[in-house]
């Protein structure tokens, strides 16, 4: 039996060091510490998190949603930027229905028309299709619905209570037929060995997201297996139809996620995985939403180069000097245009000719206009 705990929390909002390059949240957002979804393979169960009952005493944040509005309001520093509701929670687990905090959040959100980013397990939801809709049309809204198999068995020992993956592809079709600026689509990870990585399974998700109007399939092979989670993880899997796999698993791993043979299995998966989603014409990133303010082109030029990075790195080629330039180029505190006017674009952090040459056409771009405007303002 679930024990549910009402806590007030000092603050509402986490400011990452860098905007998340998956999923382009720059502050995340959970409206309940712990997770009744209850998934055995669950990141959030490890001991960096600090939840040690994880789907047994879940803390409903109290006044979460007020806090949220007064630290928009009081803020001077706060910028417009993604949020991300949940992380190490899902904002629609079950007790969502009743206490309605993710709803309460996504009000505040709409109404100060902060950009959103939400991942979940549950078809709830589309229950607040009408706050979604009114983001998106003022500013950008994501959802991803984490799918990570179409075998209704398997995803009911991995994932007991969330909602089916049949039901949230529904959900995702749902959505998008009622807010088409919605983005939308799959988040297919973790994909775990001997049991989701079938070339069946890798292409069935990312067909079906394709079936039901998604936009895109973002991948991650392999679990990071830490701590507490890999002890529960095991513990799960051994009393489970699907044990044999457990040597395997722990074989490839030997203990650690950075090993050789995890990196050279992780490398093959992708090369799957992005030749799937080539056949049926499937974004593999999401497009990021991006500022009026002097932030427009560091946030264009910084997709862009984390987006090759990314790219790069799939195939195998990873380039730790392109992906810190973008990393870093999302904090700069002044337009990337002003540094290319004065011609000091080699003073950013990591940025050389490759990377200058590599972002030239965006450069440009951007002078052009700032130069423009700069004109309108004297006419």
């Amino acid at each position: 039996m679930v024990n549910y705990v009402y806590k007030e929390y000092k603050t509402a909002l986490n400011k990452l060091k860098f905007p998340d390059s998956y999923f382009w949240c720059r502050y995340t957002l959970n409206p309940y510490a712990g997770c009744t979804h209850a998934c055995i393979y669950c990141d959030a169960r490890s001991n960096r998190y600090y939840l040690e009952n994880f789907e047994e005493d879940v803390i409903i944040k109290q006044n979460i949603a007020k806090k949220l509005e007064l630290t928009i309001k009081n803020s001077r520093s706060l910028l417009l930027d993604v949020i991300g509701p949940g992380g190490v929670c899902d904002a629609y687990q079950p007790i969502e229905k009743k206490i309605e905090n993710t709803r309460e959040v996504l009000k505040v959100l709409a109404k100060y028309k902060f950009p959103v980013n939400i991942a979940t397990k549950s078809d709830l939801i589309v229950r607040d299709i009408d706050l979604l809709k009114r983001i998106a049309t003022d500013t950008w809204c994501t959802v991803g619905f984490s799918i990570t198999t179409t075998d209704e068995k398997l995803a009911g020992v991995l994932e007991p209570f969330s909602s089916s993956p049949q039901k949230r592809l529904e959900a995702m079709r749902q959505i998008k037929k009622s807010v088409p600026e919605i983005q939308i689509g799959t988040y297919f990870m973790p994909i775990i060995p001997f049991l989701e990585d079938s070339d069946e399974n890798l292409e069935d998700v990312i067909k079906q997201t394709k079936n039901y109007k998604g936009n895109f399939v973002l991948f991650a092979p392999g679990l990071t297996l830490r701590d507490d989670q890999k002890a529960y993880f095991i513990r799960k899997l051994k009393n489970s139809k699907y044990r044999k796999v457990t040597d395997q698993l722990l074989n490839l791993y030997k203990g650690q996620y950075q090993s050789k043979q995890m990196k050279e299995y992780v490398t093959t998966q992708y090369k799957k995985l992005f030749t799937f989603s080539k056949k049926y014409s499937m974004n593999i990133r999401q497009k990021r939403w991006i500022p009026s303010d002097y932030r427009k082109w560091n946030y264009i030029i910084a997709e862009k180069l984390l987006n090759e990075e990314y790219i790069n790195s799939i195939q195998g080629k990873p380039n730790s000097k392109m992906k810190w330039a973008g990393l870093y180029l999302n904090n700069l505190e002044e337009s990337i245009i002003e540094v290319y006017r004065r011609d000091e674009l080699y003073t950013l952090r990591n940025f050389d000719s490759q990377i200058v040459d590599f972002i030239k056409d965006e450069l440009k771009k951007g002078k052009k206009e700032r130069d423009k405007k700069t004109l309108d303002r004297f006419l």
